[in-house]
């Protein structure tokens, strides 16, 4: 099926790499001058609104980047900018920075990218690992303008969730000369 991609569809390619910017830098650019395939087992626009849902076994690719969930949605804000979500259990996204061998890996409940806000959002049982660095919670947010990590536990509920942040000790000693 040829299907022309909602407008702000390039803006999924730099959700994983945000997150960890500063190692994941190099893959925003390459990634997002790929062609983006998605497949899922349905696909349903609304126009005039530009609504686009995919649902089964969603997986979408462009470059190194790769989502896999139950459904994503792309719509709009009242300014008519970009919101995309993608929600599974869990949702996942992996992408290979080009100055890193590993793979960033993130996975959440619900991964939301707000172009107005500027933010990105893994929302339940939110996790973010690469080269053994791990950083848990209940939410996990990144604001893209100020570079900011806002990680939250769920104090509530039946099994209240604390932020979990996992160093390996290789980490400690290659940031150890950093100023």
């Amino acid at each position: 099926m040829n299907c022309e991609y909602p407008r702000g569809t390039r803006l999924i390619s730099v959700l994983l790499a945000i997150l960890l910017a500063t190692s994941a830098v190099g893959s925003i650019a390459n990634d997002a001058d790929q062609q983006i395939e998605i497949s899922a087992d349905q696909v349903t626009r609304e126009e005039p609104s530009g609504l686009t849902t995919y649902r089964g076994s969603v997986e979408l690719r462009q470059g190194s980047l790769e989502i896999k969930s139950e459904r994503l949605v792309f719509s709009f804000d009242d300014k008519g900018a970009s919101i995309i979500t993608a929600t599974g259990t869990p949702a996942t996204l992996k992408q290979t920075p080009s100055d890193r061998e590993t793979p960033i890996n993130a996975q959440a409940n619900a991964i939301e990218y707000q172009e107005t806000k500027d933010r990105i959002r893994l929302i339940g049982e939110a996790r973010i690992l690469q080269d053994g660095a791990v950083i848990e919670g209940s939410t996990i947010e990144y604001i893209v303008s100020s570079q900011r990590v806002i990680a939250a536990g769920s104090p509530s509920g039946k099994e209240p969730q604390r932020v979990k942040v996992t160093i390996p000790p290789n980490s400690l000693r290659e940031n150890s000369g950093r100023d």
